[in-house]
C-alpha cells in the first residue's frame, strides 16, 4: 500500500556532457553532506515553481493595475475636458478694442489664482 503513494523519477547525467556535468556538479555542490541529493532537488524543483507562480500572479496584477490607472486616468482627463469646456462656455470672453491696444492685454507675468469662473475646475476632478 504504501509503495502505491509513492511515485518516483530518474535523471540521468552524462558526464561526457559538458551541460550535464556542470548541472549535476552544481547539484551535489548545492546538497552538500547535510542533506540527500534527492532531498535538495525536490526542495530547488519547489523552489522554482513557487517562484513562478509568484511572478505569474505579480504580472496579472501589476496588469491589472496598469488597467485600473489607465482608466482612471481617461475618466479623470474627460472630467478635466468637461470642466474647461464648462468654464469655457460661462466665462465672459473679453472683448479687443482696436484703440486701446496696451499692456491690459499682455498676458501677466505670474498668475496669483485661477479667474472666478474656472475656480472650482481643480475641486471638480479632484
Amino acid at each position: 500500500m504504501m509503495a502505491e503513494q509513492q511515485k518516483s523519477i530518474f535523471i540521468r547525467f552524462n558526464m561526457d556532457d559538458k551541460n550535464d556535468r556542470e548541472l549535476y556538479m552544481k547539484l551535489t555542490g548545492e546538497a552538500g553532506s547535510s542533506a540527500s541529493l534527492t532531498a535538495y532537488v525536490k526542495r530547488v524543483l519547489e523552489e522554482y515553481f513557487t517562484l513562478n507562480i509568484k511572478i505569474a500572479d505579480r504580472q496579472e496584477f501589476h496588469s491589472q493595475m496598469l488597467s485600473a490607472v489607465r482608466e482612471e486616468m481617461q475618466s479623470q482627463g474627460m472630467k478635466l475636458v468637461g470642466a474647461l469646456l464648462a468654464g469655457i462656455g460661462t466665462g465672459v470672453v473679453p472683448v479687443q478694442r482696436k484703440d486701446s491696444e496696451s499692456a491690459e492685454t499682455a498676458l501677466p507675468e505670474v498668475c496669483e489664482k485661477l479667474p472666478d469662473e474656472l475656480s472650482g475646475v481643480l475641486d471638480f476632478i479632484r
